[in-house]
């Protein structure tokens, strides 16, 4: 069974390729691992410079595989005398960010093809990203003109109207295309994404869903993926999304760098409940001394030490509280009475550390331009301080700096732990944030 496998995707590697047959091409390839391996067995022994038709098999094998750079260098052997190759170059350059390159090697295609479909809507999809809207809405007229309107058509009209600002239309413009032709790839990331950003959700994880089922992988459907389900703290699921992009991109760094992330977060969210612990046990350090009923010459006693606080009394020893004048031990077992209601008992904070202070801050500097300008990493922050950040799209100290307690408090998951990792990050750096107004 397993030979006649691998004879089909010899056959399917050798016959002709077009438009058409590549759908076979890809199912086949990424239908089992056996498939694969012999598809990497043929791409290696395919020269791309023998031919332009050995070029486009070469180049398009190696787009289904997700090597993209490989791919492009293998396919611009046959531009533009082979129609298959040049659109799967655009695609790719498109998908490697290289969108003025992509213009001209369309804008070349289409000198070669000019009845070219594919080709003609790959050109605007990339004078789309360049931003050059008007042009890229005369493209559009004329192509629809020609070929008429389509999936492709119809999303790309959806994709202008959200560059446009346009939102609304460009949902309606993503559904209709949807509605041509259900599993149209980049209508379903667009819209996906709208509902990401203007809408529901649970809707845009359901369409990114769908998106994890087609192949090629589709790398950017599931780093959305997997930073919407970090946001509900499926972590588990988050780090499923990563590793599929890294199984189909193993050097992508951004999927290398949120898996990390995530992994530490599942981490820390089992201990939830202990840094909650924290932050109440720390409250209940700054509950004053006087807020208790004590004797007057308890109140004195402490007064005297400078003990405001029941972290400061937690400093102390019962020989050090006895060691003061008027103190005795009437007033040493008020003191430890009053402790035992928090919790709490002498000497846990030279023990535990718990009391002790914060280091003092730094003395103010002077904010330059390279300071403010300087990414937020440099404050070395926790992973859930880091993603905070993320959410509040806080990308500089500067941006930092001018946000209020309050402004951080109100983000998703943003609690007084992470306030106070931030605002000691920044003391120690002579800075802090901005104060509340009323």
């Amino acid at each position: 069974m397993t030979t006649a496998v691998h004879a089909d995707m010899k056959t399917l590697f050798e016959s002709e390729l077009t438009f058409d047959s590549y759908p076979a091409l890809r199912d086949a390839a990424l239908n089992n691992e056996g498939n694969t391996r012999q598809l990497e067995g043929l791409i290696e022994a395919t020269d791309a410079k023998a031919s332009a038709r050995a070029a486009t098999k070469k180049g398009v094998a190696l787009w289904i595989l997700g090597r993209t750079q490989a791919a492009a260098e293998a396919l611009a052997h046959a531009h533009p005398q082979e129609e298959v190759a040049s659109a799967f170059l655009g695609r790719a350059l498109v998908d490697l960010h290289k969108y003025g390159e992509a213009k001209l090697r369309y804008r070349e295609a289409l000198a070669k093809h000019p009845d070219s479909a594919p080709i003609a809507w790959g050109l605007v999809g990339a004078v789309l990203r360049l931003g050059e809207l008007d042009e890229a809405k005369e493209i559009l007229a004329k192509a629809e003109k020609r070929f008429g309107e389509c999936a492709d058509s119809l999303c790309l009209r959806g994709f202008h109207d959200e560059l446009s600002g346009d939102y609304e239309g460009a949902r309606k413009h993503y559904e209709a295309a949807l509605a041509k032709q259900a599993d149209h790839r980049e209508a379903l990331f667009r819209l996906a994404y709208h509902e990401q950003t203007w809408g529901d959700e649970a809707k845009a994880v359901e369409l990114y869903e769908q998106l994890r089922g087609v192949q090629p992988t589709y790398a950017n459907a599931l780093m959305n993926l997997g930073n919407l389900y970090e946001d509900q703290q499926r972590w588990d699921l988050a780090v499923e999304c990563y590793r599929e992009v890294l199984g189909s991109v193993p050097n992508h760094p951004r999927a290398q760098m949120f898996l990390e992330d995530a992994r530490a977060s599942r981490v820390m969210f089992y201990d939830e409940e202990g840094e909650r612990r924290a932050d109440r046990q720390s409250a209940v350090l700054k509950i004053p001394v006087t807020d208790f009923e004590l004797s007057v010459r308890s109140r004195n006693c402490l007064n005297k030490m400078n003990i405001r606080t029941l972290g400061d009394l937690i400093q102390m020893s019962e020989p050090e509280l006895l060691a003061h004048k008027n103190f005795g031990e009437t007033s040493l077992m008020e003191v430890k009475q009053m402790l035992a209601q928090k919790g709490l008992r002498l000497g846990q904070g030279k023990i535990e550390g718990t009391g002790s202070a914060m280091p003092a801050p730094a003395a103010p500097v002077e904010l330059d331009e390279e300071t403010l300008n300087s990414h937020i990493d440099t404050l070395d922050l926790s992973v859930r301080s880091r993603k905070c950040m993320e959410r509040l799209g806080i990308l500089t100290v500067g941006q930092l700096v001018s946000r209020t307690e309050q402004e951080l408090l109100s983000a998703k998951n943003f609690g007084q732990t992470s306030l106070n990792e931030i605002k000691q990050r920044l003391e120690e750096r002579g800075m802090r944030l901005k104060d509340q107004t009323f």
